[in-house]
């Protein structure tokens, strides 16, 4: 069935893998056609650009306003915005992609939660409207497999730059460990793997580097 938000979820907020389980798209259609949300008792939500067009864009940003009042009035608030962002190999016109973009922004400083930004091939339209919104809330980088030129790039406009099981070495090491979040999106590994397999490449204890990336989900995700 076609899926029209994005919307995942965590099991728990000390849970180092949450920011991955956070952005798994799983939101499915209901027998009646209308989209519905996990009942997960941790998620994030938000518009995918790939599921964008014209003709569905003001629906759903009515689902996801709608969804983000209904989990916060049954005491389950979602703990970010996303996936949210753009992406050039997608349908929908850029244009109207920075459009609904921005409405997520403002959802995400209304609700004062962290926004996961999918981008693909748009870093420059991306900065763009970050530099004119000015937000104040966390943007997190899902998938990050960029060099680490463009990794410090992003740090200097304060993204958070979440790694799974692909990416440049050089950019892992370059990466302050506050600002770093791992996932297994898009990944057969369990996050412990992922974890490891980092912790050899930063040269840090995998133990140490898990309470990090705990502390960066509290941080980031459950700072109320």
């Amino acid at each position: 069935m076609e899926s029209s938000l994005s919307e995942g979820s965590c099991e728990s907020p000390y849970s180092s893998d949450a920011l991955s389980r956070s952005i798994e798209s799983g939101l499915s259609q209901s027998p009646s056609g209308s989209p519905h949300c996990c009942d997960a008792p941790f998620c994030s939500i938000g518009i995918h650009p790939w599921d964008l067009t014209a003709e569905n864009s003001e629906r759903l940003c009515d689902v996801l306003q709608r969804e983000l009042e209904r989990r916060k009035s049954e005491n389950r608030p979602c703990v970010a915005i996303g996936e949210a962002g753009l992406d050039k190999l997608a349908a929908a016109p850029m244009e109207l992609q920075v459009k609904i973009f921005e409405r997520q922004v403002a959802l995400s400083e209304d609700c004062r939660l962290p926004l996961i930004i999918h981008c693909v091939k748009a870093v420059d339209e991306l900065l763009a409207v970050k530099k004119r919104l000015a937000p104040l809330q966390a943007w997190i980088w899902h998938g990050f497999r960029g060099k680490a030129q463009q990794a410090s790039q992003l740090l200097r406009h304060g993204f958070y730059l979440s790694l799974g099981e692909h990416y440049s070495q050089e950019a892992m090491r370059a990466i302050p460990a506050s600002r770093l979040f791992l996932e297994t999106d898009e990944s057969a590994l369990d996050i412990s793997d992922i974890i490891r397999r980092a912790a050899e490449v930063r040269g840090v204890d995998a133990e140490c580097l898990q309470e990090t990336l705990r502390e960066n989900v509290q941080k980031v995700f459950f700072k109320r």
